[in-house]
């Protein structure tokens, strides 16, 4: 077991995204993806439960890759940094402004700003992770999908606004595929 208490910040940082996988990004394209081509098919008349979806199975489809990579380890190692836990009571902030957008979705009669609310705090996530990777890649990230999905909410016309908000947050996965710091870098 590593003592946390003894080890400096910056090492606590490397250990983190020595344990951090760089399969998440690729589960967010899938899933953020997969939303947008399903509202631009079907604009009107999918579930509304689907942004939901997209917005938390990133998680198991990264497990999954990196089980079929071998790598599943690195999800139980490193649970103990402060850096991790950290990032993981974030997670539990994003979770608890979910009700918000919820609410004001249901006020507007309005998918698309469904989509938009869970996109926005989907991608906060991405901010204490760069933070921990000691990576401003997470925070680039996450500015350049609130200010995307906020165009793209404003500029489509409907019944194609969901799948836009949905498609530009999938596009952001590829710039934290190609920018973030790989766990890699540090193992």
């Amino acid at each position: 077991m590593t003592d946390y208490d003894r080890m400096p910040l910056a090492e606590a940082r490397r250990d983190y995204l020595a344990n951090s996988t760089a399969a998440m990004p690729i589960g967010g394209l899938i899933a953020w993806g997969a939303l947008a081509i399903a509202y631009a098919l079907v604009p009107d008349g999918l579930p509304s439960f689907l942004p939901y979806v997209a917005a938390a199975i990133p998680v198991p489809i990264a497990l999954a890759i990196d089980a079929l990579r071998g790598e599943l380890h690195y999800w139980r190692q490193g649970q103990d940094n402060p850096v991790s836990q950290l990032f993981m009571r974030f997670i539990t902030v994003v979770a608890m402004l979910i009700p918000l957008v919820i609410i004001a979705a249901t006020a507007l009669q309005d998918v698309a700003f469904l989509v938009l609310g869970l996109a926005i705090f989907a991608g906060l996530v991405w901010v204490p992770h760069g933070w921990g990777a000691d990576d401003t890649a997470g925070f680039v990230h996450f500015v350049i999908r609130a200010a995307g999905c906020y165009a793209a909410y404003l500029l489509t016309p409907q019944p194609y606004t969901a799948a836009a908000v949905a498609g530009v947050a999938a596009l952001t996965y590829v710039y934290a595929i190609i920018a973030m710091k790989k766990p890699a870098s540090v193992r």
